[in-house]
């Protein structure tokens, strides 16, 4: 990733772009969210407690916070509340307080937290507090030296906290506990406030390693040009700390250029990280001198890859400005719950390129635009890039987080590909993906009581890897008791048979069809089979279909079992034709047959499953036996369509007339005894497919 990010630097350069240099110990806040916030916390002249007020998310990320040491942090740190409380029902009380359902019952709230064993401070949190507020503040205050008037407030911080003494913590925990609980006494209070007050512990977890954390960020209530908590303020403290500088040894031969050719100085430090969205903390590169895998080539540490300080600034820089939230869909997007995906080529472009967007790591609110609309606006900007597209190099590559440890991100992904071949795979996506007969899904629309015909949707690459993965019952859910994959003591993370950029390599690189069709078809046919089945039933019943949530995978799945097969050569024109695909389609005809007779001579009491419903498994296994059944049980029903007379005859006319045709066909061809996954997957469209313009069934005569 080293060398991606410096090359990545020098095209930043060209095009006059200079990411923010911050100094590696100037560290972003924690993300804020509805259910995480960060708070103010304003101190007085007197050093007591003024307020306290949850921050808005847009000043938070402008924010920064000096971390020499991990945990240990000014002006912003992380606190626990000052009481817990594990008992279920004191909890539910609580979340009504918090929820605005109930009043705050303070004096039911002040006997809880009376109790000795709800402190939820203790000699390590008083520790941390004495450096916080202490060692942590003083030494930034040597730094900023001489402090401007526009910054007034940051040093009338530094003499405030300053004066607090020797014991910081406990005068500290005074001054939040009166506040809080005289904030609770108002009629308006702030709900909000019971996060810093109360942690709602787990009964399960002993009181040691279960205290919670807040988010919180110091200033003043009396400051003149600019707060504490201000953009200015911070860049301010940005500059007193890159004017500090550190002092490193002098250096000679060889030992004075680092990898990149740059001055090795500050080599030996340890490499700046970079928080990023969605993962969180990153460090660029982490070496351990206690792993002796480390060792292979001689060298270790600083040693293994010289990285000077300049080098350092240039890729820290180039993440930064890389994975920017104001480019998010163009240079980079989630590719899954703790990964991202980075996508930008060689030569930055002037204006936008949603190319992460394009392969399917979208902004929420990008969700209802379509993989060829992206992928047409991506090669329309890059044809204005340069003469060529083959000039044009785009480079792709992944980070996830491997566990919930803070600092263990690993690159699982990485690839460089020609804009050329880009354009080339996105018409050959396409192409692949409408690999599929007509297929009409009934569904509801934004109004209440309106329908809409949904044809099957182009995936994108990123989606390949959420539908195969998912397993599907027979009766249409997914099945939730997924496998886990435990890494360390951390939290379980769900089994993935496939990565989330397997779509990516299956729409960009062209060996794809050889190494991962074949599994790909087997996992989509294995776990996705219940899908197909659940679908057709739905589908010969004339059922809507609401996709929404799990249930949109109905859409993707039939151009994906498409492009598969559309990547091994097996196009519609020669499928349509083949025996699999004729024995699923004649399984929906009998699936619509029992339908229309159920609803005619069983006054609509339609059976769970349909007869072709019923014998696809076995034709999934066995086309031959599966007829040879269907022959037996759809007797009677081709009895009745002969001699109906009712307002449905037009549809047991067309059904016989399709019996007959798709039978005609079948007459000649080989049935093999069993299937591979290629007939399976063609058998599956067939089930599902529908009926043409030209064949179009009716009611009438």
């Amino acid at each position: 990733m080293l060398n991606e990010l410096y090359h990545l630097s020098i095209a930043l350069e060209r095009v006059g772009i200079a990411p923010s240099d911050w100094h590696k110990d100037l560290k972003p806040l924690p993300n804020v969210s509805v259910k995480k916030l960060c708070y103010r916390i304003l101190i007085n002249p007197d050093e007591s407690i003024s307020g306290i007020e949850p921050m808005k998310k847009e000043l938070v990320v402008c924010l920064r916070k000096w971390e020499s040491s991990l945990g240990n942090s000014f002006p912003g740190f992380n606190i626990q509340p000052l009481y817990r409380i594990a008992d279920e029902d004191k909890k539910k009380r609580l979340k009504k307080w918090r929820d605005g359902k109930e009043p705050v019952d303070r004096t039911l709230l002040k006997e809880w937290c009376a109790e000795e064993k709800t402190k939820n401070w203790d000699a390590k949190s008083d520790k941390k507090m004495d450096k916080c507020l202490g060692t942590i503040p003083r030494e930034l205050q040597e730094k900023c030296a001489d402090i401007p008037n526009d910054f007034s407030a940051l040093k009338d911080l530094f003499e405030r906290i300053t004066k607090l003494g020797n014991g910081r913590s406990a005068e500290f925990y005074q001054s939040l506990d009166a506040y809080l609980w005289r904030s609770l006494e108002k009629d308006e209070h702030d709900p909000s406030l019971l996060s810093v007050l109360i942690h709602e512990g787990s009964p399960n977890k002993r009181p040691e390693n279960d205290r919670g954390s807040v988010s919180v960020f110091l200033d003043v209530p009396d400051w003149k040009e600019y707060p504490v908590a201000h953009e200015k303020t911070i860049n301010y403290i940005n500059e007193c700390l890159l004017k500090s500088g550190n002092t490193t040894k002098t250096k000679t031969g060889y030992e004075k250029e680092d990898a990149f050719g740059l001055d090795s100085d500050g080599d030996e430090d340890r490499l700046p990280e970079v928080r990023l969205t969605y993962i969180g903390r990153v460090i660029l590169r982490a070496m351990n001198s206690e792993s002796s895998c480390q060792y292979r080539y001689g060298t270790v540490d600083a040693a293994s890859f010289r990285i000077g300080a300049d080098s350092r600034m240039r890729v820290k820089g180039a993440l930064e400005w890389l994975s920017d939230n104001k480019r998010e869909g163009e240079t980079w997007g989630r590719a899954d719950r703790k990964e991202l995906i980075f996508a930008y080529p060689a030569v930055i472009p002037k204006t936008t390129l949603k190319l992460a967007a394009c392969f399917g790591a979208r902004k929420t609110d990008d969700t209802e635009a379509r993989f060829e609309n992206y992928a047409k606006d991506v090669v329309d900007c890059l044809q204005g890039m340069a003469p060529s597209l083959k000039d044009i190099e785009l480079r792709v590559f992944s980070l996830r987080k491997m566990d919930n440890t803070s600092a263990k991100t690993k690159v699982v992904f990485h690839r460089n590909y020609s804009a050329q071949r880009f354009a080339d795979a996105a018409k050959e996506w396409r192409q692949g993906c409408a690999n599929i007969p007509t297929i009409r899904i009934t569904s509801w629309g934004d109004e209440k009581g309106k329908t809409f015909v949904a044809d099957p949707a182009t995936p994108f690459p990123l989606q390949i890897a959420e539908c195969l993965n998912l397993v599907w019952k027979m009766e249409g859910s997914v099945k939730r008791d997924k496998k886990t994959v435990k890494k360390g003591n951390s939290t379980p993370y769900p089994f993935q048979a496939i990565p989330k950029t397997a779509g990516i390599e299956l729409m960009l690189d062209e060996s794809a069809a050889q190494r991962q069709v074949p599994h790909l078809l087997t996992l989509a046919l294995q776990n996705g089979k219940g899908l197909f089945f659940s679908l057709g039933n739905s589908l010969h019943r004339d059922e809507v279909i609401k996709l929404d949530g799990f249930n949109k995978h109905k859409q993707l799945m039939p151009a994906i079992l498409g492009l598969l097969l559309w990547k091994i050569g097996i196009g519609k024109e020669s499928y349509m034709s083949n025996s699999p695909y004729l024995v699923g389609r004649m399984l929906k005809i009998a699936d619509e047959l029992h339908a229309v007779y159920c609803k005619e001579v069983r006054k609509n009491n339609l059976p769970p499953q349909l007869l072709g419903n019923a014998l696809m498994v076995a034709a999934l296994d066995s086309p031959v036996q599966a007829l040879a059944q269907l022959a037996l049980r759809i007797t009677p029903y081709l009895g009745w369509a002969r001699t109906n007379t009712t307002e449905s005859v037009g549809l047991s006319r067309y059904f016989l007339k399709e019996f007959g045709l798709i039978e005609i066909k079948l007459r000649d061809a080989i049935l093999p005894d069993r299937l591979n996954d290629a007939a399976r997957a063609q058998l599956l469209l067939g089930y599902i497919s529908g009926n043409t313009q030209t064949d179009e069934p009716t009611n009438n005569s």
